[in-house]
């Protein structure tokens, strides 16, 4: 069975158990004060209006294409949790009134696609089913942050359970509102998780996310974080195109970088046209290509 060449080994999950806590996830400290004085829930809604508003509940279906490239270091590490020999690029289909999230991912060793609604979550392999546990904890894992990271704010909105303000982070000589928030499910199999949203001082944009992954046995204690540029409009939402994914703690290595090379949206395909490995249907062709655009 496909799952099977993913097993981690006992080197890279000793590294990991060695390494934890060397690099700790921000927490608020107390009696923050800061110059705006804007709450945290008042941050998440600017946030929220400059992405264009809650997608949770539109109707419309979403399709990306998208292209990236794994470091050699993470693959070593996390070799199921990156599974590079399937995920390269991708064809994304998002149906989010219905909660349906559905990823064909094609690499050297073949296809894989992925269906997720809500808490439920199924895996092919080249059209063969797999139920292992690992690979599906895994899966659900990483295709819960991709939702966040290519739809933004509305998964943490309809997540959130807890929120604070950290203090500024900086970079490039600029300062970023930083908000803590806890989630209720986490990723993939996980109970909670926590997310660092780092916020454009400008344009109100998610900057960056920095994310626990308690959702995995070879991730807990490991925290990574993930850079987005080159925002467009589409369907009056605000989206980023450019994405680089670094691990953060327990050790700091570069790990992913990817871009959107496809976008469409309103097709009118149904749950049913993607309920198998293949995509049928209004949902089978290919996202448009697009080019990237500087907000």
């Amino acid at each position: 069975m496909p799952f099977r060449r993913f097993s981690t080994s006992a080197f890279a999950f000793a590294l990991l158990l060695f390494l934890s806590g060397c690099a700790g996830f921000p927490q608020p400290r107390e009696n923050l004060q800061f110059h705006d004085g804007l709450s945290p829930g008042q941050w998440f809604d600017r946030m929220m209006r400059a992405h264009g508003g809650d997608l949770s509940d539109d109707p419309r279906d979403f399709n990306l294409a998208m292209t990236g490239e794994w470091s050699g270091m993470i693959q070593r590490i996390q070799p199921l949790v990156t599974d590079a020999g399937y995920r390269i690029s991708a064809e994304e289909r998002y149906l989010p009134s219905k909660d349906l999230y559905v990823i064909r991912h094609r690499g050297p060793e073949g296809v894989k696609t992925v269906w997720r609604k809500g808490r439920d979550i199924r895996v092919w392999y080249d059209g063969q089913p797999v139920d292992d546990r690992d690979t599906l904890a895994a899966t659900a894992m990483t295709t819960d942050a991709f939702e966040l990271f290519h739809f933004g704010p509305s998964f943490l909105a309809g997540r959130a359970v807890d929120m604070a303000r950290l203090t500024n982070g900086r970079e490039g000589g600029r300062r970023f509102p930083r908000l803590l928030l806890t989630i209720e499910p986490g990723f993939g199999m996980a109970e909670r998780d926590q997310v660092v949203a780092w916020i454009d001082p400008d344009s109100h944009r998610l900057f960056r996310v920095h994310i626990t992954l308690n959702g995995f046995e070879t991730t807990r204690g490991a925290h990574v974080d993930t850079t987005f540029s080159e925002y467009v409009e589409h369907g009056g939402y605000w989206f980023p195109t450019s994405f680089e994914e670094r691990v953060r703690g327990p050790i700091r290595i570069h790990a992913h970088d990817w871009r959107i090379t496809g976008r469409d949206l309103s097709r009118g395909w149904r749950p049913e046209h993607v309920q198998g490995p293949d995509f049928d249907g209004p949902a089978a062709r290919p996202a448009e290509a697009s080019s990237p655009g500087q907000d």
